[in-house]
């Protein structure tokens, strides 16, 4: 049975007591405003259910595209764009479905201002399910009403956070051809009794009930969203982000998330909904013309399920293609969870009890003073004037070495980045970017680290022919390691680092996860550099290492592995299979040595 002893382990998805036959499965509300599954002993059969479909305990499964296609698009129709968090692309989907008869499922205000799914064909609801909602929203009674509605083979377009989704997929049991999903880059639900306490200030200072609600409202453009409030006496609350305190709560100082968005089990890709939206945050510095300030969606298409959807709304939208690289840069919720706040999470709750919200305010996440501001630019400034200077220290006063960084930085166009200077290297290093290849850069890549000062060990990178290497985060390449990408071939890193001597070819997709330890002399293939005359033999086949793997010295990852999140590969072993999560394989070929085990 479900049992919460860690709160973090529950996202409040509500499907554990959807699916509970025998209704022993209530939900309470904590001090904090969340709501967390209930047991009643004598009702539960221990029939494990509520375990297997739990999105944090069972991950869903269900295929999806390796690589997300991503794209850049605004809603042809000025008054839906406007009216919407983003580009409007929810609202061109559902429109869509609608005219497939479809039932549409989404998020909608309540007449207390707490949320609720709410799933129907009634087109005119559109309107409320639209834009963003900043709390969270209950699940109650949905999967069931979802599940009963594919048994009838009516079609259903729902939207929902990436827990919800993958709640949704645990609770059917398998994918359904007449379900479409669409969840959205989350950042962290907030606590609905947060919320009521906000308005409730609201209410009490201009002294009327509210009539609407809209978060992300565009008066002063959508890079300066705002949130409005209307009042039955006619009067009307709005101000920006930097000035509105629920914002500055949420957006600024993370105060009262849910305690799982603090340690999202679901961030990353592919997602498991066929599409995922978002703002599409950057773009102005990707393709100007895709920005007017009035909102433009990220869109990434998971499946081709959601593919086939995205070709059906394009005669409505404006739309351009863009990478992964693109996407990620100006969304970093895409693969790190909400920060939570320094200060005491218990008395913030107490006392959004016992004082009104302003109040709360003034003593959580008060609005910076002139004196504050003030440090805050000189503490910014100390911190430039410190990142220059580790810059030049470890570029060093090598004339060639600085010729490399102005060319990689400013006058190479087979490289693209987002900051100015995203390549640092020392002097002996070797890059050759042959025609049609392409260095995307979204951090900073350091180049030649040494270990023992004055070292001059040769560190090379070479993409050949149409190669691509793509960076996200800051990564590390020490002295003496050699990145090849052959024709064709796609190299992918998630921030971290690879050691001394490390030599990496790719032939195929290689993508290595974040936090990764990749010791010295370590040998990843994905390209086998010649052919076996053998029916059914591949040279290239892709390679994934997920996130927190260890890979000792001296290891050899060979083409058309995976390697879990979390494994430890012994020194020495040469991986020709995959590795399951939180294992230690070893030896030649690598063979499993233990189960369940964590590193730090």
């Amino acid at each position: 049975m479900i049992q919460i002893t860690d709160k973090a382990k529950c996202c409040g998805c509500n499907a554990c007591g959807d699916v509970c036959a025998h209704k022993a499965i209530t939900f309470q509300t904590d001090i904090e405003g969340f709501w967390y599954p209930k047991v009643d002993k004598d009702r539960c059969t221990n029939c494990g259910l509520c375990e297997k479909i739990c999105p944090i305990i069972s991950k869903a499964t269900a295929k999806r595209f390796n690589v997300a296609k991503v794209f850049a698009a605004y809603n042809k129709d000025e008054e839906v764009r406007l009216d919407s968090t983003s580009g409007g692309i929810h609202s061109a989907f559902a429109n869509v479905m609608y005219e497939r008869n479809a039932y549409v499922c989404g998020a909608i205000y309540n007449k207390d201002y707490t949320v609720s799914h709410f799933t129907s064909p009634d087109r005119s609801l559109l309107p409320k399910i639209r834009s963003s909602k900043y709390l969270q929203s209950s699940m109650e009674g949905q999967f069931k009403q979802i599940r009963e509605l594919l048994r009838k083979e009516k079609s259903v377009f729902y939207c929902g956070t990436p827990c919800q989704v993958h709640a949704l997929y645990n609770f059917l049991g398998k994918d359904n051809p007449n379900l479409i999903t669409c969840d959205f880059i989350c950042r962290g639900v907030n606590s609905p009794k947060v919320f009521l306490s906000y308005m409730d200030m609201l209410e009490q200072q201009y002294g009327a009930k509210a009539t609407e609600i809209k978060f992300k409202n565009k008066k002063w453009g959508w890079h300066n969203f705002s949130l409005r409030v209307d009042f039955a006496n006619g009067k009307q609350y709005c101000k920006d982000r930097w000035h509105d305190l629920y914002f500055i709560g949420y957006l600024q100082s993370g105060n009262f998330a849910r305690p799982s968005c603090y340690e999202c089990q679901f961030k990353g890709f592919p997602q498991k909904a066929d599409i995922t939206l978002a703002d599409f945050w950057g773009i102005e510095n990707v393709d100007p013309s895709m920005d007017q300030d009035k909102g433009t969606s990220l869109v990434m298409v998971n499946s081709q399920r959601g593919l086939e959807l995205f070709e059906a709304i394009k005669k409505n939208v404006v739309w351009k293609e863009f990478s992964m690289a693109d996407a990620q840069n100006g969304n970093p919720a895409i693969d790190s969870s909400l920060k939570a706040a320094s200060d005491n999470r218990k008395a913030f709750f107490e006392a959004v009890d016992q004082c009104s919200f302003d109040k709360v305010a003034k003593q959580f996440f008060p609005l910076p003073t002139m004196a504050n501001r003030l440090h805050l630019n000189i503490k910014n400034l100390l911190r430039k004037v410190k990142r220059i200077y580790e810059r030049i220290r470890y570029i060093g006063f090598s004339i060639s070495a600085w010729r490399k960084v102005i060319y990689y930085n400013f006058f190479c166009r087979k490289v693209h980045s987002f900051y100015k200077l995203s390549i640092l290297l020392r002097k002996q290093v070797i890059i050759q970017l042959d025609k049609d290849s392409k260095l995307n850069l979204r951090g900073k890549l350091f180049i030649g680290t040494v270990q023992v000062k004055g070292s001059k060990k040769e560190t090379r990178i070479w993409l050949e022919k149409g190669g691509l290497m793509t960076v996200y985060g800051d990564f590390t390449m020490y002295s003496g390691a050699y990145v090849r990408v052959a024709e064709g071939g796609h190299l992918i890193l998630h921030g971290g680092f690879i050691n001394e001597n490390v030599q990496i070819t790719c032939g195929a997709t290689i993508e290595i996860g974040k936090d990764c330890a990749i010791g010295r002399d370590v040998v990843i293939r994905s390209y086998d550099g010649h052919v076996i005359l053998k029916e059914g033999y591949s040279i290239s086949e892709p390679i994934k290492i997920g996130n927190h793997v260890w890979i000792g010295q001296g290891a050899s990852i060979l083409k058309g592995v995976t390697i879990g999140e979390g494994a430890v590969i012994a020194a020495g072993a040469v991986v020709t299979k995959d590795v399951a999560p939180h294992t230690v394989v070893g030896g030649v070929p690598a063979k499993l040595i233990n189960e369940e085990i964590y590193w730090k």
